[in-house]
Order: structure tokens, then C-alpha cells, then sequence
């Protein structure tokens, strides 16, 4: 499969092209702002590099979220115009995965990423990386306590810009640092494994933008119990 992973969610704009396994390109900029005025042209330097054409992709994964309001919208504006334009399949993956699924191997991992205002983005996955906690905003203390919770005991290892936020940790936690930025090319991989979709990826932004009056999270009460 031919898959183009997106990302604009976080401080990173990122393309890479894969076919299956075979990483044909890769192509990432640091960046606060700025995202869509680089993701076209990064892109179409990605299609370049790969020696293929747009209309030659199988499918391409992009980050729905949660993350930065602005970036999430950039990313997904440019997926679904490539899927109205050639009918690739657009497959949606959550900034969480992402960061979870470039973590080392183990028994659980958690995914954190700062949400500002006293929040953070939080979820839990297994060593298959799937979803054992889905990912929620909450205060950093609501979001420890969510996860120990659905951890009983086990290991976990927490990846993502806001781990050092959920403040003392359990014995058998840990942090691995360095992995606070998402992968474009675990994107492209999270979304070879879905089923093909029926409709193109909404966003998940758990909580309205920084800009407008502030409304309810997914969890009004705090992240689950």
C-alpha cells in the first residue's frame, strides 16, 4: 500500500510517503505557526522525493487531533482536498496513537501531550496499541489518577509534551523523553491498519478553541473514573 501520513497537530509540520514498509520519503519542519502555508509545498517535495504522483497514493493518514485548533484544521483541510480530487482514502489518526505508537515496546503506554490553560491530552494504550483509556482533557492530577486507575499496577511508560505535568508518578512509571513531537511515518503506519473508511476524518479537539468562550470538555466532571 501507498500511504502519505500528515501532521500539523503539535509544533511540527510533517509528510512522509511509505510503501508498506519501505519509508520513500520524509520530510519535517519544526514550527509553532505557519502550517499551512508549508504543508502544501513540503508535501509535494515528499511526492518528489518518492518519484510518484499524488494521484498515485493508496490512502493517506492524517492527525485529526487533539492538538493545536489551528494545526488540526490545516492538516485535514489538505487530506480531504486530495481525497475530493483523486477519491484516495483518508484515514483519520489521533495525536495520542501517534505519539504512543513510536514508543518503545512494552506493557502500557500512556500518551500526554500539553493542552495549556492547566490542562492535558491524555490516553492509555496496550502493547498492541490499542485504546485502553481513550484519549480525554482534563486538569494533570484527574488525568494521573484516570490512568493509574485503568493501569492496576502494571507498568506504563508515558510519552508526549506533557508527562512531566501529571507530577510524582508511580514506582514502575516512567517517562521516556524525546518523543514529545508526532511521526509522520507512524501516522502512515496507524492508518495502513484500518478498515477502509466510509466517510472522510472529523476533527477531536475535546475542548473549544483558546480563542472563543470556553465550553465543556469530552469529560465536564474530569476524565473517567
Amino acid at each position: 500500500m501507498l500511504i502519505m501520513g500528515l501532521d500539523t497537530a503539535l509544533q511540527r509540520c510533517s509528510v512522509s510517503i511509505l510503501n508498506g514498509d519501505e519509508v520513500l520519503a520524509d520530510k519535517s519542519v519544526g514550527m509553532e505557526r505557519g502550517h499551512a502555508e508549508h504543508l502544501a509545498p513540503l508535501a509535494a517535495s515528499a511526492v518528489k522525493a518518492a518519484g510518484i504522483e499524488f494521484r498515485d497514493l493508496d490512502r493517506v493518514g492524517v492527525v485529526v487531533g487533539p492538538g493545536g485548533f489551528t494545526g488540526v484544521r490545516v492538516a485535514l483541510a489538505f487530506a480531504r482536498g486530495l481525497g475530493v480530487g483523486t477519491g484516495i482514502d483518508i484515514v483519520g489518526v489521533t495525536s495520542l496513537a501517534a505519539l504512543a505508537g513510536n514508543a518503545p515496546g512494552g506493557d502500557l503506554t500512556g500518551a500526554i501531550i500539553d493542552a495549556r490553560r492547566g490542562e492535558v491530552y491524555a490516553a492509555l494504550y496496550d502493547n498492541k496499541r490499542a485504546a485502553v483509556v481513550a484519549p480525554f482533557v482534563s486538569a494533570p492530577e484527574q488525568a494521573l489518577e484516570a490512568l493509574r486507575l485503568k493501569a492496576d499496577a502494571r507498568p506504563v511508560t508515558l510519552v508526549g509534551s506533557g508527562a512531566a505535568l501529571l507530577g510524582d508518578l508511580p514506582d514502575n512509571w516512567a517517562i521516556k523523553t524525546g518523543q514529545d513531537q508526532i511521526d509522520a511515518k507512524i501516522v502512515a503506519r496507524l492508518a495502513s491498519r484500518e478498515p477502509r473508511p466510509v466517510q472522510p476524518p472529523a476533527p477531536l479537539y475535546l475542548r473549544a478553541p483558546d480563542a472563543k468562550p470556553g465550553k465543556p470538555g469530552l469529560f465536564p466532571g474530569g476524565a473517567p473514573k
